[in-house]
């Protein structure tokens, strides 16, 4: 669902890997088991997906995360070999909503397009009419949404309609925000435990989760700074 959107670069608030050394494991198995177990747990709005990162370049392999995603906040894990050893990784992550110029000026004339082949065929006054009503049929949609988590989360992710969608007309809430940290703590600590469950399946008893305190980024300071202005950690 909403396959567009994976494209985007995630901001970064917290990262933390446990490398294992002399270690093996499976990947294929320990997704599956962490999609078993969000299954099971039916945790609320959670989107469980695979997703292809590459290492490099446009030509370099690709590397298989499984993306734990609720809304734009999303949790980024690996596992995956490193020499003769194993490790482990999650990072958690914001996907921006942008609204970019191109999108603005595509949107007008989309719109304008629409305007004149209604002027053409019915007239001005009807054309008029129909624009109208299909702009209070976008604001009912927008105020809707506001209680309708289904419907939120899809205008979030349309270009134009999303970026207009999230500024002016989604409620923030204390609630909405104690979700978000309730989300990332819970599934961050199911993620954890079953890091630990792979490593004592391997005959390691403590593994050590180191913690990133500056994760790096893939977005550049310039688009963190306006896509982010107010960005803080978020502890998983």
């Amino acid at each position: 669902m909403f396959g567009f959107i994976l494209h985007r670069k995630p901001y970064v608030v917290a990262h933390w890997f446990v490398p294992l050394m002399d270690f093996q494991s499976n990947t294929e198995v320990f997704y599956k088991a962490l999609e078993e177990e969000f299954k099971m747990r039916e945790v609320p709005d959670l989107v469980v997906e695979r997703i292809l990162f590459r290492e490099g370049g446009w030509l370099s392999p690709k590397r298989v995360y499984l993306r734990l995603r609720r809304h734009r906040t999303v949790l980024e894990v690996c596992s995956a070999s490193f020499g003769t050893g194993w490790y482990f990784s999650l990072r958690a992550a914001v996907l921006p909503q942008p609204l970019l110029w191109w999108e603005v000026w595509v949107a007008i004339l989309g719109v304008a397009g629409l305007f004149a082949s209604y002027w053409h065929l019915f007239g001005m006054m009807t054309a008029g009419i129909v624009m109208l009503t299909s702009l209070i049929f976008v604001l009912l949609v927008f105020l809707r949404a506001r209680t309708w988590s289904s419907l939120d989360e899809f205008l979030l992710y349309l270009p134009v309609i999303g970026a207009i969608y999230e500024s002016h007309f989604r409620a923030e809430s204390y609630y909405r925000h104690d979700k978000d940290l309730i989300y990332t703590h819970t599934v961050g600590g199911i993620v954890r435990a079953k890091v630990v469950e792979m490593c004592a399946m391997g005959g390691v008893n403590d593994p050590q989760f180191e913690n990133v305190h500056n994760p790096q980024q893939i977005l550049s300071p310039k688009k963190i700074a306006k896509y982010f202005p107010h960005a803080h950690g978020t502890p998983v």
